[in-house]
């Protein structure tokens, strides 16, 4: 009988041992990992995005989640900002805050601060203070518990530019668009959902923008902008660009034949004065 009690506690021995040694997986157990960061605050023009990157100093072999409350400030979350995930249930109230999960092993990660362009220009600068937390017990982030950082978001000021688009078939621009960029990001004109005929688009471009309109073909050809197998019908496109002082810009408007097409490249560029 004592052998066989004896068998029993160093079967349950091992077991536990084996547990613990998964869990740790050769991770320091006499420390605590701690995430850190260096912001304290963002400064942010609607429709801007940054990150708040943290380095965490150990890696540990579990998921861990952290939670972003709002403490103060009038900018309104979901309306103006987002700052990660929604709130899941089970780390707090949802709709109250945000989260970030973060993968076993890492040793960083980054919660990103998304501002939302309304272009209402007449709201003034908005702020939010957030609070960052660990969500759970197995990583801290301050002896304090806790990281505060204060977001600014600046109004967006802009004035319109109006783009109208025609395709004279009416099946819509075969892979042709007109390229707006500011401040180096992109956007395609016609959208996706256009009437395949006609539409008419108010753009905003911002005071000051390093800004471009281009005509990028749908037909096929080696040589950007062109589309390799893209079936073309450029005869069928056109367009009028009007600047906010009223300076027109026109491609493909063309003679009763339809026979012109839309030079490829360039429109208009420069420093976007709204004059």
């Amino acid at each position: 009988m004592k052998i066989k009690y004896i068998s029993l506690f160093f079967l349950a021995a091992s077991i536990f041992v084996s547990c613990e040694d998964d869990d740790l997986d050769g991770m320091d157990p006499s420390s605590k990992p701690v995430a850190t960061t260096s912001v304290r605050s963002l400064d942010l023009v609607e429709g801007q995005s940054a990150v708040i990157p943290f380095t965490i100093s150990q890696a540990i072999n579990k998921v861990s989640q952290f939670k972003i409350l709002v403490l103060s400030g009038n900018a309104e979350q979901d309306l103006d900002f987002t700052a990660g995930n929604p709130m899941d249930p089970d780390t707090g109230i949802p709709g109250q805050g945000f989260e970030v999960t973060v993968p076993a092993y890492a040793t960083s990660f980054e919660i990103p601060v998304e501002t939302i362009r309304d272009l209402d220009q007449t709201e003034g600068t908005e702020t939010v203070t957030l609070q960052i937390s660990a969500a759970g017990v197995r990583t801290v982030i301050t002896p304090n518990s806790y990281y505060e950082v204060e977001v600014t978001i600046r109004d967006f000021e802009y004035c319109m530019w109006t783009l109208d688009v025609v395709d004279d078939y009416g099946d819509s621009w075969q892979g042709a668009h007109v390229n707006i960029t500011q401040d180096g990001i992109s956007e395609l004109y016609p959208k996706a959902d256009w009437d395949d005929d006609a539409e008419t688009y108010q753009i905003p471009v911002g005071v000051g923008a390093d800004f471009s309109f281009t005509y990028e073909s749908g037909t096929t050809g080696t040589t950007a902008p062109n589309q390799t197998g893209a079936p073309g019908y450029e005869e069928e496109n056109s367009f009028v660009l009007t600047s906010p002082n009223g300076t027109v810009y026109t491609g493909g408007v063309s003679p009763a034949d339809g026979t012109t097409t839309p030079d490829v490249g360039t429109i208009v560029a420069g420093i976007n004065n709204c004059n």
